[in-house]
């Protein structure tokens, strides 16, 4: 694993919300290698997992979970399937 391609994911959070209101969460550790998904729906709390990462170059990560998720980072959106997440600052 690269090191340091996973430090421009480093403590920061992407979020989606789909159609009926329904939020997804992603928030990265301090040196980019797990992430933290949360998900739900009004206000109720369905996914709460934390999973590794690997980079695998040229901006493409794989979350390696109980199924492995394939992701790519594009500035400050995260691409996920037919998923798109947007960086949020609070």
């Amino acid at each position: 694993m690269d090191n340091n391609n996973l430090k421009v994911l480093a403590n920061r959070r992407f979020q989606h919300t789909n159609f009926v209101g329904s939020k997804t969460t992603w928030t990265f550790n301090e040196d980019g290698s797990k992430v933290n998904v949360k998900a739900g729906w009004l206000g109720a709390n369905t996914v709460n997992a934390t999973i590794d990462v690997e980079s695998l170059g040229d901006g493409k990560y794989v979350g390696k979970g109980f199924i492995s998720q394939k992701f790519t980072l594009e500035g400050n959106r995260i691409k996920s399937g037919p998923v798109s997440l947007t960086e949020i600052f609070e």
